[in-house]
């Protein structure tokens, strides 16, 4: 196999499994695939058939899990080496839109929460978006971060 589908949840997903056999089948892979991390990350090696831009074999892999919570990654099985990981943290690696929580903090919650929602759906690219959002903030100091994370951590 030349190549290695990954599969991505955020914390154990129960149907990983049934998304991995379904892009598996829509990748043609014949092969085992190999649980990094049992309910969170899996490999499903596979040779493209025809197509050989990885991205556009990753949105087929988008396309055949659908909306699950799962990141799909596409690369050579060739020299692969797990050495960096490069994620959104918010609300993929953590549960907050951190922007959001800062809005929030100065009552600018909803204005904020409506452009990342318009990012979201595509209505505007991520510059602009974080741009618009960040200029909602101005003016706030740093100490602003630590008082958010302490409120935070009383609420929850």
């Amino acid at each position: 196999m030349s190549h290695v589908a990954t599969l991505i949840a955020a914390r154990a997903l129960p149907g990983l499994e049934a998304l991995a056999r379904s892009a598996a089948r829509t990748l043609g892979a014949g092969g085992e695939m190999h649980w990094l991390a049992p309910g969170i990350a899996i490999d499903i090696p596979f040779t493209p058939a025809g197509e050989n831009d990885n991205r556009i074999v990753a949105g087929r892999v988008r396309e055949a899990i659908g909306d699950a919570p799962v990141d799909a990654v596409v690369q050579p099985a060739a020299g692969r080496r797990k050495r960096l990981l490069l994620a959104d943290m918010d609300s993929t690696m953590i549960g907050q839109e951190c922007l959001d929580e800062l809005a929030d903090f100065v009552g600018q919650k909803a204005r904020v929460a409506a452009v990342t929602e318009r990012a979201m759906r595509g209505e505007i690219a991520f510059e602009p978006a974080l741009e618009e959002r960040v200029a909602l903030l101005a003016g706030l100091s740093a100490g602003v971060v630590d008082e958010v994370i302490a409120k935070r951590i009383t609420v929850t």
